[in-house]
């Protein structure tokens, strides 16, 4: 029989996992309809990889309005080193399939730019530069996940757009730009807030 800390460990697990992996099966079976392509794919990466970002962003925000997800904060930074991992693929995808992309258009520039600042923010997320780093610093480092955010609403909106109109055809794709657009605008509403004392 498994100890309440190895029962705990397991939770954690799979909850590590399965939000992600969760993700990921959501667009795949409800956004791709369950087809293998490298345009779907690039998508399915896309949408997963801002996703599970603004996840992983909205926790601490809504923990001060709802503190039962307290809980949930010991989560963010699997899920956090999730969505950049994701990102990278969702970059590498676009690389290999689409070579005569411009690296240097607007859309393409904001997306290499998130993923720039999620990579800073993905390899200060341990002990080791929380001690060589003041708690300032740090804190400002991880923050900046939120301009990452932004970049990426900013990427996702200009390469979704024709003729300078946003199309977002598929219903998945328009709940998942409005829940990033909402993330953003939850973190500006919580720094508004009175702080505790």
């Amino acid at each position: 029989m498994k100890s309440g800390d190895q029962m705990s460990t397991a939770k954690n697990r799979l909850l590590d996992w399965g939000v992600p992996v969760g993700l990921f099966l959501l667009f795949f079976f409800f956004y791709n309809f369950g087809k293998i392509s490298p345009s779907e794919m690039v998508k399915n990466t896309g949408l997963l990889a801002i996703t599970l970002l603004g996840i992983t962003l909205a926790v601490g925000p809504l923990s001060r309005i709802f503190p039962a997800l307290e809980p949930l904060k010991t989560h963010r930074k699997f899920w956090g080193i999730a969505s950049f991992l994701i990102a990278l693929v969702h970059g590498g995808l676009v690389l290999i399939y689409y070579k005569k992309i411009s690296l240097i258009s607007p859309g393409i520039l904001s997306g290499i730019l998130a993923l720039i600042i999620l990579f800073l923010v993905t390899m200060t997320s341990n002990q080791k530069a929380l001690t060589k780093l003041s708690p300032k610093v740090w804190k400002a480092v991880q923050l900046t996940s939120y301009l990452a955010m932004a970049l990426a609403v900013s990427h996702f909106y200009l390469m979704e757009q024709v003729g300078g109109v946003l199309v977002i055809k598929r219903l998945l794709g328009q709940i998942t730009f409005v829940f990033a657009i909402l993330v953003i605008v939850l973190r500006v509403l919580i720094l508004l807030m009175p702080v505790k004392k």
